[in-house]
């Protein structure tokens, strides 16, 4: 395999890692709001199902994100450009219905699909912390230090000549 294959793998590998992370993390977030909804909000079961709706929409959108900039990847300028704009409209949209489908539910089942929906945005900066922790726990294997690649001989000559030179 090329050398580039093996970085392509690596970084893929890092993606999943990342997003399994942030998947952990929401499911805590999860738990931390239903803990919190269980004093404040009345009906509890709404906002328990409605926080989980949020939460799947949340986590879908997540991997929509991933699965699209990946695809867009293989594709040259314009079309990955008209791909990730296209789907980042139809993710708003989704996102939209569902925030007002709850409203038609009442407040209760707003605020559990809204905060299941922010998770993502909550876990993103929560992720460095949480990979820190599953390391702790030995969930995780930590990262090996990546050697910067040392510059060839051939780099520190010019690869133009100026008109000067010739």
């Amino acid at each position: 395999t090329s050398k580039w294959r093996q970085k392509d793998r690596h970084s893929m590998a890092e993606v999943h890692r990342i997003l399994k992370e942030m998947y952990i993390g929401m499911a805590v977030c999860m738990i931390v709001f239903l803990a919190i909804g269980a004093f404040f909000m009345r009906p509890y079961y709404i906002f328990a199902l409605a926080l989980l709706v949020g939460n799947l929409g949340g986590a879908l959108r997540i991997y929509h994100i991933y699965d699209v900039l990946d695809q867009a990847l293989d594709m040259g300028e314009a079309g990955a450009k008209k791909k990730v704009i296209v789907n980042s409209l139809l993710r708003m949209i989704v996102t939209l219905a569902l925030l007002v489908g709850s409203i038609f539910l009442g407040i209760t089942a707003f605020a559990g699909v809204a905060l299941g929906m922010i998770e993502p945005k909550i876990c993103a900066y929560l992720q460095p912390k949480i990979r820190r922790i599953l390391i702790r726990l030995g969930l995780e294997k930590p990262e090996e230090p990546v050697e910067p690649e040392q510059p060839s001989q051939e780099d520190d000559e010019p690869h133009f000549q100026t008109e000067d030179e010739e």
